[in-house]
């Protein structure tokens, strides 16, 4: 590591006058900015007395009009202005620390006011030599104002009731401080992504600089009034946004830090429980006077600041954050165990689920074989009535098991924790898969965090293997639950393994069922059957291939048409055929150019017209399509409302999906032989909304042949489907 050279703030260091450059970051503060402005100027002018200088630089990404003007008004004060183009609060710091003219920088919000002090504080510790450049110097205070009003004084990361830990649930430093800018060389800012979910720059970087050795400490006698706007005007208060992947988290350093605290000793051997503020042994320090005239000078500036006034006499305490314990301990329990593998995260409730010891068992031995070991199964479970066995499942299947009982009633966390406990795991091993069997702890993390898990991990999959499709069952009702925000954030339809007899419960275009293949459907219940036995059965091992991509699990054989179709004309991409039942009416079938049916659905399709005289249309129940990035998306057809089904299909055309289409008619078609895709959908639809019923043919499928598969096949003879390793959309 390169050693720092300590000056007194320019580049090139230096004793006498302290310098140093205050970056404020800007966009669309608009009319608060003055406030946070003017608290700025005041604290400059109180250094400058004593001889120190601070340059003003503003660094404006993407700033609205009234952000600007507000900032004009103010352009004799404002030593430079940046403006830049990134969207993002850490890049935008990141790069006015990087324009900034002297090595030690502040770091300011626009809406944020400062004690007077605060400049000056810093340089007379810094002209004292007790300034070190591997620390990242805070305000005593943190008051918040605005929507929250409340106290807390910062603690040092060095203070011995303070464990790193402590961040995996709870944020302890802001970006509102003081640091020498080689330390954002070394521990780069994180970025905020809206898309993902992974933000919270300020407590990832203390997780990251904590981690390296930094230390954070408070610089005595100073305030940061920090300003906490509604949820949706504030980046830090978004929503569903968690910090990202750190080392600190990591199961190695975990380990570390247990037994470094186990050599510590101390009275730690136990863990306190969850207490409303801080540790209780330390309460909490009377309010100092000269924080009430910072109040004073600062409210003059923001007149919110002035409601510090009202607090009442129990309310006039300087607390430190909160300190529990069992927050570490917690930690602990849920890292541990974990090793650098991707992993395969099974959600399970075991109360309300089929036979879940025996599903769950061979699934997680599913998920150990799965491309020859690579992941690591993780069981995270709702226990119910039931109690796994975690000794047992490590040494069957090298899996970890996470209780979220064990989280709420043995460490007695509240929600907040126990939903950041549940995503860590996560958030520390993207690209793993994640499953989930319609279990109460999926629902509910997915409801807050679903953008970073459909963004980071490399599969989210709902698996529903019960051949009963409830809907007043919880696994559905939580998969119900799921889906809205799963279909708002990625533009498609949910993705879920589901036994074929359940099929039907999910139709499109909400819903993209993947039928359970019937080897895995016997494998299940085979081992289900078994479960009871005095001497369980040998039974086929359960393939997670089977159940992550069911539609191409296996590539279908070339078949060709039976002998009973003919051809009888062509038109551009649309064939007509001749379908002869035995003993029954011939039948006209209709298709397009790549489509491929399985051929026992043209005997299916010829004997629904036999089941219902008043159908006049049948078509396959399972569509296997190609979207515009070349995926296969597998989908179930409602064709209890076919005139929607076919307005769903034409609608996907034009947004550039790739779909099969072919239909028996017990009429043929009115006039020409359609010549398009587009135009046979018409046509289609044409004749249901004229009253013609549809059937669906059996529990047939067909599929799209991708081109780049079958190049040289043609619309008729042999007819293929797609072998495509992947997953549905």
């Amino acid at each position: 590591m390169a050693r720092v050279r300590i000056g007194t703030g320019s580049r090139g260091g230096g004793m006498g006058a302290g310098r140093a450059t205050a970056v404020v970051n800007l966009h669309r503060e608009g009319p608060l900015l003055p406030a946070t402005l003017r608290s700025l100027l005041l604290a400059r002018e109180t250094a400058a007395a004593q001889g120190h200088q601070v340059e003003i630089l503003a660094v404006a990404d993407r700033p609205d009009a009234p952000t600007l003007a507000a900032l004009e008004r103010f352009r004799g004060d404002i030593d430079r202005v940046l403006h830049v183009d990134h969207g993002d609060l850490g890049a935008a710091r990141a790069e006015g620390i990087a324009a900034a003219s002297h090595d030690w920088v502040f770091l300011h919000d626009g809406d944020d006011l400062y004690s007077s002090n605060w400049y000056l504080v810093f340089f007379e510790a810094l002209a004292a030599g007790r300034i070190d450049p591997r620390t990242v110097w805070h305000t005593e205070i943190f008051a918040r104002f605005g929507d929250i009003l409340d106290l807390r004084r910062i603690i040092d990361s060095r203070d011995p009731r303070f464990h790193p830990l402590f961040l995996a649930a709870e944020w302890y430093y802001s970006n509102k401080c003081v640091l020498h800018r080689s330390l954002i060389a070394e521990f780069p800012l994180p970025r905020n992504s809206l898309r993902t979910g992974l933000g919270n720059e300020d407590w990832a970087w203390s997780c990251d600089t904590i981690h390296g050795g930094v230390r954070h400490s408070p610089l005595p006698g100073t305030v940061c009034f920090y300003r906490v706007k509604p949820a949706a005007q504030s980046l830090g208060l978004t929503p569903g946004m968690i910090h990202g992947p750190s080392r600190l988290f990591a199961p190695e350093n975990v380990a570390a830090l247990t037994r470094a605290r186990a050599a510590a000793g101390g009275p730690r051997a136990f863990a306190d429980g969850l207490t409303p503020m801080a540790d209780p042994r330390i309460g909490a320090e009377p309010l100092p006077p000269w924080f009430w005239q910072e109040v004073d000078r600062q409210g003059a500036f923001e007149s919110l600041i002035t409601e510090f006034h009202r607090l009442g006499r129990r309310e006039r305490r300087l607390p430190l954050p909160n300190l529990n314990w069992n927050v570490v301990t917690a930690a602990e329990a849920v890292l541990e165990g974990l090793d650098a593998r991707p992993k395969i995260f099974l959600f399970a409730s075991l109360d309300g689920l089929r036979a879940a010891d025996i599903l769950v068992d061979r699934l997680l031995a599913a998920a150990a074989a799965h491309e020859d070991g690579a992941f690591q199964p993780v069981l995270v479970v709702d226990e119910g009535g039931g109690l796994a066995a975690p000794a047992r499942l490590a040494a069957a299947h090298g899996a970890k098991v996470i209780s979220t009982r064990l989280l709420t009633e043995h460490f007695r966390l509240g929600e907040w924790y126990v939903r950041r406990f549940l995503m860590r795991p996560l958030v520390q091993f993207p690209g793993s898969i994640v499953l989930d069997l319609g279990s109460d702890c999926f629902a509910a993390l997915f409801g807050q965090f679903h953008r970073t898990l459909l963004e980071c991990m490399r599969m989210v999959r709902m698996i529903l293997p019960d051949p009963v499709a409830d809907p007043c069952a919880p696994a559905l009702a939580n998969a119900q639950r799921n889906a809205p925000a799963w279909t708002a954030h990625t533009g498609g339809p949910v993705p879920v393994t589901v036994h074929p007899a359940a099929a039907h419960a999910f139709p499109g275009p909400l819903w993209a069922p993947c039928p359970m293949p019937a080897r895995a459907v016997a494998a299940l219940e085979a081992a289900i059957a078994g479960r009871f036995a005095d001497r369980p059965p040998a039974v086929a091992p359960l393939l997670l291939d089977d159940l992550l991509a069911p539609q191409v699990a296996a590539p279908l054989a070339v078949e060709s048409l039976p002998a009973r179709v003919r051809l009888l004309a062509r038109s551009g991409a649309v064939e007509r055929l001749a379908f002869a039942p035995d003993g029954g009416r011939e039948r006209a079938v209709y298709r397009t150019a790549g489509s491929w049916v399985d051929p026992a659905w043209f005997d299916a399709a010829a004997r629904a017209f036999d089941d219902d005289p008043r159908a006049g249309i049948a078509l396959p129940p399972i569509h296997a399509e190609i979207a515009p990035d070349g995926r296969y998306v597998c989908r179930w057809l409602d064709l209890a409302r076919p005139d929607l089904v076919l307005s769903g299909l034409f609608e996907r055309l034009r947004l550039g999906v790739r779909v099969p289409v072919i239909a028996m008619l017990r009429q043929p078609l009115d006039g020409p032989l359609p010549d398009s895709a587009e135009a046979l959908i018409r046509a289609l639809w044409a004749a249901v909304r004229a009253g013609q019923r549809a059937a669906a043919a059996g529990e047939t499928i067909a599929i799209l042949r991708d081109p780049a598969l079958y190049p040289d096949s043609g619309l008729s003879g042999a007819q293929g489907a797609p072998c495509r390793k992947g997953e549905a959309a």
